[in-house]
């Protein structure tokens, strides 16, 4: 994945509306774009995108985040190099540089771990079901 399918698939993630409680377009279209990146990618259970490339034998390596947001409209505008909208800092753009970096990294025979990407759901609400869920997940070697 280079910088501009990066920018691009931001920029869908972020056009597609995620309030917590109603991500579930948003976790599909991540889904489908690991997937096509070679990731083994799926929704779980309570409607997290969870995708992993590398060795299934190797340590894992989970980069958490988010897929959905805060109600509210923001308009979505690529200006002068920028890109702004609901999600884009919180959390939709780091998930999209979790899925570029384990991808490249894949791609060049670098990776040296088995990465794990999950896009939670109702991050945004107390409930924090997404979160929860991938808690009880077997204990990676690392998180971020």
């Amino acid at each position: 994945m280079n910088d501009a399918d990066a920018v691009d698939l931001l920029e869908e993630l972020v056009r597609t509306r995620s309030p917590s409680g109603a991500e579930r377009a948003a976790a599909e279209l991540l889904v489908r774009r690991m997937d096509a990146l070679g990731f083994e990618a799926r929704v779980d259970e309570v409607g997290n995108a969870v995708g992993s490339v590398g060795d299934p034998g190797a340590p894992e390596l989970v980069l958490l985040g988010h897929v959905d947001t805060v109600p509210g409209e923001v308009p979505v505008r690529r200006e002068g190099g920028r890109l702004s909208g609901r999600g884009t800092v919180d959390a939709k753009g780091p998930l999209v540089a979790f899925v570029a970096a384990a991808s490249r990294a894949a791609r060049a025979g670098r990776l040296a771990a088995r990465v794990t990407v999950i896009g939670c759901v109702e991050e945004e609400v107390a409930s924090s079901r997404g979160a929860h869920h991938a808690a009880r997940r077997p204990a990676p070697a690392a998180c971020i």
